[in-house]
């Protein structure tokens, strides 16, 4: 199986349809047996690569700016030429609610903007992150018993993946009720609810 394809499918069996968004992941789900859909996996052919032609481009941008910001902030900031170059695209996302900008009256993205979608997150990961980093992560929220806490700094040292992939996880594990995210500002944790 591909490395990216692992991951992606543990990931299927947690998230379901609880996201509005992520009903194209049940459905990849019903065909991934399928040589020709892996292939077309392989190029990237999803539903949110095909909202706009520069999506993929944009977003392994944004995925690096992730990586290189190294903070537990999902409000990311580039150049005023990124921005003029992707403009379609992120209005685009944003309009689909993968994004959030942050607007000042006669300027877009302003002050950035904010990935507010998990589902956009994990994208970002199937374009950019090593297939093994994931499934671990995947495997570390999927093993959380009840009463057990995960902390988002702790995983990142151990897995070496950005905090907002490890929060994005959390929230779709919490989304699905097998746990409680911390809604304490400044920290990132989990704690399993399931025996």
């Amino acid at each position: 199986m591909n490395r990216n394809l692992e991951w992606l499918m543990s990931i299927i069996r947690i998230v379901g349809s609880s996201f509005p968004r992520t009903s194209w992941l049940v459905q990849l789900q019903t065909e991934i047996n399928s040589k020709e859909l892996l292939e077309r996996l392989d190029k990237y052919e999803d539903p949110i690569s095909y909202l706009h032609k520069d999506i993929p481009e944009l977003s392994r941008f944004v995925y690096q700016m992730l990586k290189l910001e190294n903070s537990d902030s999902l409000k990311l900031e580039f150049n005023d030429e990124f921005y003029n170059k992707y403009s379609q695209a992120l209005a685009i996302l944003e309009s689909n609610g993968y994004i959030k900008g942050c607007h000042i009256l006669g300027k877009k993205y302003a002050f950035g903007f904010r990935l507010v979608d998990p589902s956009y997150i994990l994208y970002l990961c199937y374009l950019e992150e090593d297939g093994k980093k994931m499934l671990s992560l995947i495997n570390v929220v999927d093993s959380c018993k009840k009463g057990e806490c995960l902390d988002g700094k702790t995983v990142q040292n151990s897995i070496n993946l950005p905090i907002p992939v490890i929060k994005a996880v959390f929230d779709i594990f919490e989304s699905k009720g097998y746990g409680w995210c911390s809604k304490e500002i400044g920290t990132i944790k989990y704690m399993g609810q399931l025996p």
